[in-house]
């Protein structure tokens, strides 16, 4: 039974990946991710189902369109692959339950946002206001944290986020937070309250700085470019509502 549920969760994963590809490509576009149907982005030819199927048809197509045959991104693939792992280990973690739902919904978003900030260095407001409005939906319902403790987790990450971006601004004369991440970062408070969302802004901060000197080290990148932090944002999310309330009892329990 429980091979049939993990076997089923990543499925839907995998699902969920592939329309999250359409979201990716679209939103940022400020076109409609109901229609048109999924067409190729080269040729123009409308998609047949056996052409959508998540990581099959890539696959068996060896990376091409059926019709025109250019190449098409391995991404897609990789997206569709991510969301079915996510969904996978959240349901380990979770199992079916409030938290599973809640962290599923929250991390799709995450999903769709790294992809398009890495993209475009946007994170749409349309699809932070998307998640707030699943987040306030949930926490009525009692599947998510309490509402005192959604409202603290969103003045803690926004509120953290725009008192960087002011102080940059004030005493280095820049952007030090862009307006996407400031919203992003206090919808996530709404999912996971005040004490995960420090964590997370913590954990993001660690990954920005790792990475970021790992792309100037390879000289990818030089000191003053800009770099998207809609990912480490998600990423520090993630690592946080997988083993956040380890990290912080191994914290409490260590230096208090």
């Amino acid at each position: 039974m429980e091979f049939v549920l993990i076997a089923l969760v990543s499925i839907a994963g995998l699902l969920m990946g592939s329309f999250f590809n359409v979201c990716i490509y679209r939103v940022p576009r400020d076109q409609s991710i109901v229609k048109p149907a999924s067409r190729c982005t080269s040729c123009g030819t409308r998609l047949a189902w056996r052409d959508l199927m998540p990581v099959i048809s890539w696959v068996s197509l060896g990376g091409k369109c059926r019709y025109c045959k250019s190449p098409i991104s391995y991404r897609y693939t990789l997206v569709e692959l991510l969301t079915g792992l996510i969904f996978v280990v959240l349901y380990l973690k979770f199992g079916i339950s409030g938290s599973f739902l809640t962290y599923a919904i929250l991390c799709s978003i995450l999903i769709i946002a790294t992809l398009i900030d890495l993209d475009f260095q946007i994170i749409p407001d349309g699809l932070v206001l998307t998640g707030a409005i699943f987040a306030l939906l949930l926490i009525p319902a009692g599947l998510s944290v309490h509402w005192k403790d959604a409202l603290l987790g969103m003045l803690a990450g926004g509120g953290t986020f725009l008192l960087i971006a002011l102080l940059s601004s004030w005493i280095l004369k820049k952007e030090g937070m862009g307006g996407g991440d400031i919203k992003l970062m206090g919808m996530i408070g709404l999912f996971i309250g005040w004490k995960l969302t420090a964590l997370s802004i913590l954990l993001s901060i660690y990954a920005g700085g790792i990475i970021g000197g790992l792309l100037m080290l390879l000289r990818k990148k030089k000191r003053g470019d800009a770099i998207p932090y809609g990912p480490f944002i998600a990423a520090g999310t993630v690592i946080a509502i997988l083993y956040g309330n380890d990290l912080i009892q191994w914290y409490i329990l260590t230096f208090l």
